[in-house]
């Protein structure tokens, strides 16, 4: 997915943000927004906006020394997370079909990045998830595929949501299948990290694996090798999040065998879907030719 002018706003918006939770002060945000403008203005805009994203957000640590601006909002969010996870567990695992419900509550985590909203109202956020469901949903497709797997992949988006997606780990393991969760290498925004994935035990379910990285989304000449084959080998993947689908939509390293799993949280995402804003998808990747 290629940058458009609506992705700018984009970029400045979670510079403001970062620069909140780093506790700048409102002149410093000022001084500092306005010092990035230029650059912001020579991305690359063959790049996806993930990785221009990246780009602004990996300059914006830099002026602050290295400190990662959302490490107490991230471990807020699992610990909120955390709290619904008895509730969400039972009711999956005592639903009709728990694999359907599973990815239904691992949606849910994405309706919010908890990371930055951590006084959310997640109750209310599950409950819109279950009344809406899903405009565009390929599962018959994805359960049609799971029979003949053995290797799975889940390509993880940000703390808090992690929690969420535990559910759906512990269903797949649980038919037998190998599963691996896939993290940053090291922090950027709210995005899950080992850190996340050891505080919420999803290590203790399966394998967590990073990405080689600290780049939004999943930009293939930037991951680990490691990570590559990992991908590769795995006979279906899950991504979440609008930054995975961004940089691995349409692409033939994602293959047919991926899923995205996401909410529609920007129009120009909504419109290359085809859904509106808004909108919960879970959808079958389509290989551009």
């Amino acid at each position: 997915m290629k940058v458009t002018a609506e992705c700018i706003p984009c970029y400045l918006n979670q510079i403001l943000n970062a620069m909140e939770k780093g506790e700048f002060s409102p002149e410093k945000r000022a001084e500092t927004l306005a010092g990035l403008l230029s650059e912001v203005a020579v991305l690359d805009r063959e790049k996806t906006p993930a990785e221009n994203s990246s780009v602004m957000l990996h300059r914006l640590v830099q002026l602050m020394e290295g400190t990662d601006p959302f490490k107490n909002a991230k471990a807020e969010s699992n610990e909120l997370a955390l709290e619904y996870y008895p509730e969400l567990h039972q009711v999956v695992f005592e639903s009709a079909d728990p694999l359907k419900q599973a990815i239904s509550f691992a949606v849910a985590g994405n309706v919010v990045d908890l990371g930055i909203f951590v006084d959310y109202d997640l109750g209310a956020a599950v409950r819109e998830v279950m009344d809406a469901g899903f405009k565009k949903d390929d599962y018959e497709c994805f359960r049609d595929m799971l029979q003949n797997s053995r290797k799975i992949l889940i390509i993880g988006d940000n703390s808090g949501e992690i929690v969420f997606d535990m559910l759906l780990a512990e269903i797949l393991v649980q038919r037998n299948l190998e599963v691996f969760y896939g993290v940053k290498e090291s922090f950027i925004l709210n995005d899950a990290t080992p850190d996340d994935a050891r505080q919420v035990g999803m290590d203790k379910i399966c394998r967590v694996v990073t990405n080689g990285n600290n780049y939004l989304g999943t930009i293939a000449e930037r991951c680990s090798h490691e990570f590559i084959e990992i991908l590769t080998n795995s006979d279906l993947i899950i991504s979440k999040g609008q930054a995975n689908y961004e940089s691995l939509e349409g692409t033939r390293l994602a293959g047919e065998k991926t899923f995205f799993l996401l909410k529609a949280k920007c129009k120009v995402v909504a419109e290359k879907l085809d859904v509106n804003y808004g909108n919960l998808v879970f959808v079958r990747n389509s290989i551009k030719e």
